[in-house]
């Protein structure tokens, strides 16, 4: 290796290091905030800031989306309405059990709120060893979103020898990017003015990545789904990204509306009500093979709640247990089946839309597309942009 690349490969590391510093710090200051917020304030002052519910019982438990547990929970006080509080639906929150030791609690999603209960979503069972008469909610910040973060940024700082490692350095300024000769298109949106189908034609010709820039109002979001369907019309694969959930939907309803074979990554209690039967949670509900998988959800719902009277009735030891470990059990069956189902679902997309940070590994395994778009690219940060761009043969950001 001769001395320029090896500086450039220096460079390079600590652009990422530097950026990981900073994930680390910023993680670091809010888990310290949640930590004085509980050590300083009682379950009533915890309340009132909004940011907490206490004194909950489990009202109702039922199935899911994706073979979620829904757990409603409602003031012990029957009758009691909910004070005012900032949990509203999509809110990352932790379940914890109201006691001496606290319990180490749960994360789920906010899935529904009304006047005197709210709804939470997890994607397993919230179980302590001894279950509590009473629990909280808390606001949790999305940690979940900072982990995948940090490790796109060490996937993009070690990647050698691959198409990552090229857009690598054409990003951090070692290698100019690539275009082709431009060509004229025919639009398939007819109200294109010519700004909007010059930055398409622009993009389509990028072989590392291509901005699209221009104020707000200028059209740009509709430049961006003409060109995701311009791609698609050559046989591409498009991720379609944006760092707000708002922003997704307006690209999921457009691209929907204009007929494309889109998915919608994500949460279906972050997305827009109206949109939801594009969320892969609910193309998967609608599956033949998840039939089976609801069925086994609702046998391990059951024994979690003979479980629970056994326990009450009669103790014996290791019983509870054992009735647990059933139902665990039964809802990694049903996972496997909504696996492949998973699959085949998106398999068959030819856009998946998602948040910048809501790509799962695990859920998209080692998917890459031939076009990864960020759009309102300047509300992201650097570590959420190189989560799409991993996946990506070549890049288009648009923003203002």
């Amino acid at each position: 290796m001769n001395r320029g690349s090896t500086s450039s490969v220096a460079r390079a590391e600590d652009h990422f290091e530097r950026l990981a510093r900073l994930l680390e710090l910023e993680s670091r200051a809010e888990a310290e905030q949640a930590v004085q917020r509980a050590r300083k304030l009682s379950p009533a002052k915890a309340e009132a800031t909004g940011n907490s519910l206490v004194d909950l019982v489990i009202a109702d438990e039922s199935s899911g989306l994706g073979g979620r547990i829904l757990l409603r929970l409602a003031k012990r006080q029957q009758g009691l309405r909910l004070p005012w509080h900032r949990l509203s639906v999509g809110t990352p929150v932790l379940l914890s059990g109201e006691g001496v030791p606290p319990s180490p609690g749960r994360r789920g999603i906010v899935s529904d709120r009304t006047e005197g209960s709210i709804e939470v979503a997890f994607d397993s069972m919230p179980a302590d060893a001894d279950e509590p008469d009473t629990w909280r909610l808390d606001l949790s910040y999305d940690e979940i979103a900072r982990l995948r973060q940090r490790a796109a940024l060490q996937q993009a700082q070690t990647a050698r020898g691959n198409r990552l490692a090229e857009l690598r350095k054409v990003l951090l300024g070692e290698r100019a990017a690539e275009f082709a000769r431009p060509t004229e298109i025919e639009p398939l949106n007819a109200s294109l003015n010519t700004s909007q189908r010059q930055a398409v034609e622009f993009a389509l010709t990028a072989r590392d990545i291509a901005l699209v820039h221009g104020p707000p109002g200028t059209g740009k979001t509709t430049a961006v789904v003409e060109l995701i369907r311009q791609a698609v019309r050559r046989g591409e694969k498009v991720l379609a990204c944006a760092p707000s959930n708002l922003g997704v939907d307006n690209l999921l309803e457009r691209l929907a509306a204009a007929g494309e074979r889109v998915v919608r990554l994500g949460h279906p209690a972050r997305v827009l009500p109206e949109l939801r039967e594009r969320t892969l949670d609910l193309l998967v509900e609608n599956h033949p093979d998840v039939r089976l998988a609801r069925k086994l959800v609702r046998e391990a719902l059951q024994w979690r709640r003979k479980a629970a009277r056994y326990t009450r009735a009669k103790p014996q030891k290791g019983a509870k247990r054992e009735m647990r470990a059933e139902a665990g059990a039964l809802l990694a069956d049903a996972r496997r089946l909504e696996k492949a189902a998973v699959a085949g679902i998106l398999d068959a997309a030819d856009v998946l839309c998602a948040t910048t940070t809501g790509l799962d590994n695990e859920l998209l395994g080692e998917r890459k597309f031939h076009l990864s778009i960020i759009d309102e690219a300047c509300q992201s940060t650097e570590p959420g942009c190189w989560l799409p761009l991993l996946r990506a043969e070549r890049a288009v950001l648009a923003g203002d």
